[in-house]
Order: structure tokens, then sequence, then C-alpha cells
């Protein structure tokens, strides 16, 4: 399995943290980020690699790829 970075910066639901977990591909450390990252925007990272930004509002939640 591979390990999988999920970085929050400080913001009006917490401080600044990172997460590191392990998943066996990339759709399954998604599914972990989107989990943990509930109410926070993070950022997902393999390592040195940003895969994407997970992105929370209100109303809506994106991932924008890395690139």
């Amino acid at each position: 399995m591979k390990v999988y970075t999920l970085q929050f910066s400080e913001d009006e639901h917490g401080l600044a943290k990172r997460l590191e977990f392990k998943a066996p591909d990339i759709a399954g450390a998604l599914i972990i980020a989107h989990r943990e990252a509930a109410k926070r925007s993070a950022d997902l990272w393999e390592g040195a690699l940003k895969l994407c930004t997970i992105r929370r509002s209100r109303d809506e939640r994106t991932i924008r790829l890395a690139s």
C-alpha cells in the first residue's frame, strides 16, 4: 500500500494539520480523503507529488486536479 498525505490549512474549522494514511491506490486515497476532509478543504499528496485539492464550502465540494 502507498502512503498518502492530506494537508489541511488553518481555517475557521481548525488548525493546520497533516494526516498520513495508507491506501491501495489513488481511488482508495480519494475515498479516505473525502471522508477525512468532510468539512474542510485539503490538499492530497502522494510523496512530493500533489494529486489534487479538495475544496469545501457550505453548499458544495469540488476537486481540482494538480497540474
